[in-house]
C-alpha cells in the first residue's frame, strides 16, 4: 500500500489578523466617507482593502457588525482623548468646562465634523444593533461627567447638583447643539459654549 500523502496547507494569510481587521475598518470608513450611487457592500469593502471575502468573514459576521466596529473604534478613540484632556484639568469646574468644549468641538472643527458625519451616516444608523451600541457609547461618555459632578458636589463647587440626572441633561443639551451644528455648520444661530456653560453653571449652583 503506498504511503498516505499529506495534504498541502492552503494559502496562508498575507497579513496578521489584527492588521486585516484594521484594513477592513479603514476601507469601510473610506467607502462611507465618499459619495456613491448605492449602499456599501462587503464586496466593495474587500476590494477597497485588497482582501478577500474569506478574510472579511474571519473577522466580521456581517457588514452591520463591521459598521458597528467602526463606530465603536471611533468613539473609543474620542473617549481616550477626552480622558487625557480631563486629566490635565485641575478642578471639577475646569473638567466640566473641558468636557463641554470637547463634545462641542466634534461638530465645530471641520476634521472632527467629517468623521462624526460618517458615524451618523444612514448605513451606520440602520445597522442591526446600532441603538444598543449607542446606549453603551453614550454611557461611556457620560461616566466621566457624572464623576465630575460628584466631585464638585463633595468640594462645594456645584451646590445644587444631582450628578446622575444632571449629567444626562447636560449630555442631551450638548449632543443636541452639536448635532444641529453638524447639520447646519454655517448657521450663526447655534448656542455657543459660553451660553451653555452659563446655563449649566446657574443650574448647578456655582458660587451660590
Amino acid at each position: 500500500m503506498p504511503p498516505q500523502q499529506r495534504r498541502s496547507p492552503g494559502p496562508q494569510p498575507l497579513h496578521e489578523p489584527a492588521e486585516e481587521r484594521s484594513m477592513m475598518i479603514k476601507a469601510a470608513y473610506h467607502a462611507l466617507s465618499n459619495e456613491r450611487p448605492g449602499p456599501v457592500t462587503v464586496g466593495s469593502i474587500c476590494a477597497e482593502a485588497g482582501l478577500s471575502t474569506r478574510s472579511f468573514y474571519r473577522h466580521f459576521r456581517s457588514k452591520d457588525e463591521l459598521l458597528l466596529a467602526i463606530l465603536t473604534e471611533e468613539t473609543s478613540r474620542a473617549a481616550d482623548e477626552l480622558a487625557g484632556r480631563l486629566r490635565n484639568a485641575g478642578t471639577p469646574t475646569a473638567r466640566l468646562e473641558e468636557w463641554i468644549r470637547f463634545f462641542l468641538s466634534l461638530s465645530s472643527e471641520p476634521r472632527r465634523r467629517r468623521r462624526v458625519t460618517v458615524m451618523a451616516s444612514t448605513e451606520i444608523v440602520r445597522a442591526v444593533g446600532y441603538a444598543a451600541t449607542m446606549e453603551e457609547i453614550s454611557a461611556r461618555h457620560r461616566d466621566p461627567l457624572v464623576s465630575i459632578l460628584r466631585e464638585g458636589a463633595q468640594d462645594g463647587s456645584f451646590r445644587n447638583t444631582v450628578p446622575e440626572s444632571d449629567a444626562a441633561m447636560i449630555q442631551d443639551i450638548v449632543t443636541n447643539v452639536s448635532s444641529r451644528r453638524r447639520r447646519k455648520p454655517d448657521d450663526d444661530n447655534h448656542l455657543g459654549f459660553g451660553e451653555i456653560f452659563d446655563f449649566v453653571s446657574r443650574a448647578l449652583g456655582f458660587g451660590s
